[in-house]
């Protein structure tokens, strides 16, 4: 098969495996739920003045800077260990464990220090979102360290893989500033984003978090990190679609009808 020439051998590992395809389904299921209006509650998506629960919502809601927080940090952290626990490892090894955490670590930065938060999200959300991020860079980092057992691929795509995730980064810091660039200090409304590639887009910041995973499965060439990837590329489909469906709701004529959701002139 030719995506042996760019894939590790699959490893014996059933959890591996088995992880590799819970992962992916579970991704694509939520990209669709996404895309159906049963969105995840956080960000602008999180309301519970609609519900009859309304009571018992305040009770397990979070600040958003701090459900943020929640979402990123455990992972960061299971970067940190696994320079002390996997020592000594090959370069594409080092450099796997070393992207993973620079993207975590970036994000906590920009929760402490780029974004401007209004709302607050669910306890829930927040808890499952940090769970399915960690287990998943954690099985990520493992599936890596049982290649290391078989043959290099055909094609060793690391270096490449590294030009895309120092891209995929760049860009999504580049449009998150621009979003936090919108709001005064004491300013809860959103706006309609402008510069960038917000005049074709609503959610570049995803489509260089899609560049940037990629970048990152180019640099595992993991039969795991493959399907995580392709999964994360349907959960921001998902995620943008309902974005793009949001801003037409509340802003109407005044959203451009030509911008798209997630990539360019085609969706």
């Amino acid at each position: 098969m030719v995506i042996s020439l760019f894939l590790f051998p699959s490893t014996p590992s059933l959890f591996i495996n088995a992880m590799s395809i819970f992962n992916l389904l579970a991704l694509i299921t939520s990209g669709y739920m996404e895309m159906i209006g049963k969105n995840k509650q956080y960000a602008k998506f999180c309301d519970a003045s609609d519900s009859n629960k309304q009571k018992d919502k305040e009770k397990c809601k979070l600040p958003s800077r701090i459900g943020m927080l929640m979402f990123y940090t455990p992972s960061f952290l299971v970067g940190l260990v696994s320079f002390a626990f996997f020592p000594h490892q090959d370069p594409r090894f080092v450099m796997v464990i070393s992207v993973l955490t620079i993207h975590f670590f970036k994000r906590i930065l920009e929760v402490l220090f780029v974004h401007k938060f209004s709302g607050y999200m669910m306890l829930n959300v927040s808890i499952t979102i940090s769970l399915s991020y960690g287990v998943s860079i954690a099985t990520m980092i493992y599936a890596q360290y049982l290649s290391q057992e078989s043959s290099e691929p055909a094609f060793d795509l690391k270096y490449v893989g590294l030009g895309m995730f120092l891209i995929g980064i760049s860009g999504n810091f580049y449009h998150h500033y621009i979003l936090s660039s919108l709001r005064k200090k004491a300013d809860r409304e959103y706006k309609i984003p402008k510069g960038g590639l917000f005049h074709f887009v609503i959610c570049p910041h995803y489509m260089f978090e899609i560049v940037e995973f990629v970048g990152v499965s180019c640099i595992c060439q993991t039969g795991f990190s493959f399907c995580f990837t392709l999964g994360t590329v349907f959960l921001l489909m998902g995620r943008s679609y309902a974005t793009r469906k949001w801003y037409v709701s509340k802003f109407g004529g005044r959203f451009g009808k030509d911008i798209k959701a997630l990539i360019p002139y085609l969706f």
